[in-house]
């Protein structure tokens, strides 16, 4: 008469095993934390940020790469990196739970917020302005990035930009008189070129390029299609580029002078990544992103071992 029992038993054991299994199965793995390299010289243990990043995968690709280096230097951070931090960190406390992002200096708009639509900001923004009066609102912002998000022209090979006879592609948002800076009114100025050949937007500009329909066209310098294409940038030798809005052009942190007071050391890492990040490294990975398809996470870790910032995670 024990037998059955002792049955009964070891198919429940087995039954349980099989849920608890399966429970499991459907539970996903949490990935490691960031930890050593470079950034462990920070102490933030105790902090915990909520990181916020944005719509365009450069502000995605800062969010993640904020998140590993709080991690490798000992404090938390939480991913919401699907909301816009540079707009969640202005909304009150108790509507956002967003405590740092990035913001994009291009699009800033003269109240410290990016223009919900992208657009480059006309004229261009007063960041020291922007400072001081979101500092009474409890809102810091650190230094932009070294990389400054702005046009760059690129070609098939390596060199200064072209002289006359250079067919040079662009957008429409780009041709003479528009909001983007500088436009092609000062390369064609510069350069002496002939009237820009107006394609239906920036795809269209880096596939001309790359197929021998232009010799050159002018792009957002972080476009990830230029390395994938092939394409180079051009050295700009009459510095023509620079004849745009003066002022800051790149990405800043902002974030809550709270959190900021609370761990200071928070700024210099964050501070690692701004002296580190420029054009083609961010192009590097934002290509990694939308053109090899991999997730944004992976690849701001890999940059940031890659600089000894951080050592696994």
């Amino acid at each position: 008469m024990r037998a059955p029992v002792r049955s009964v038993r070891s198919l429940g054991a087995v039954l349980l095993l099989v849920v608890l299994a399966a429970g499991c199965g459907n539970t996903p793995l949490r990935s490691p934390d960031a930890s050593g390299g470079g950034l462990a010289r920070y102490d933030l243990r105790g902090a915990s940020l909520v990181v916020g990043g944005g719509a365009t995968t450069e502000l995605r690709l800062l969010c993640q790469l904020t998140i590993a280096a709080v991690q490798a230097a000992s404090g938390a951070a939480t991913d919401e990196c699907g909301k816009d931090g540079g707009t969640d960190v202005h909304a009150p406390t108790g509507l956002s739970d967003v405590d740092t992002g990035w913001a994009s200096l291009r699009t800033l708009g003269p109240r410290g917020l990016p223009d919900p639509d992208g657009a480059p900001a006309d004229p261009p923004p007063d960041l020291d302005a922007i400072r001081a009066t979101d500092a009474a609102r409890g809102i810091a912002w650190l230094p932009p990035t070294a990389f400054g998000d702005t046009d760059v022209v690129v070609a098939r090979a390596p060199g200064p930009i072209g002289v006359t006879g250079t067919d040079l592609c662009v957008a429409p948002e780009a041709v003479p008189g528009s909001a983007v800076a500088p436009g092609s009114a000062a390369l064609t100025a510069a350069y002496g070129l002939a009237p820009p050949v107006v394609v239906p937007d920036v795809n269209a500009v880096l596939v001309g390029v790359a197929t021998g329909r232009c010799t050159a066209g002018l792009v957002p310098g972080s476009s990830g299609r230029v390395p994938a294409l092939g394409l180079v940038v051009a050295d700009d030798v009459r510095r023509a580029l620079d004849g745009g809005p003066a002022g800051p052009r790149g990405y800043a942190p902002v974030l809550r002078t709270g959190l900021l007071a609370g761990h200071p050391p928070t700024a210099d890492v964050l501070g690692e990544i701004t002296r580190r990040l420029d054009g083609p490294a961010m192009r590097g990975m934002v290509r990694e992103v939308e053109v090899d398809g991999r997730d944004p996470r992976d690849v701001a870790r890999r940059w940031l071992t890659g600089q000894g910032l951080i050592a696994a995670g």
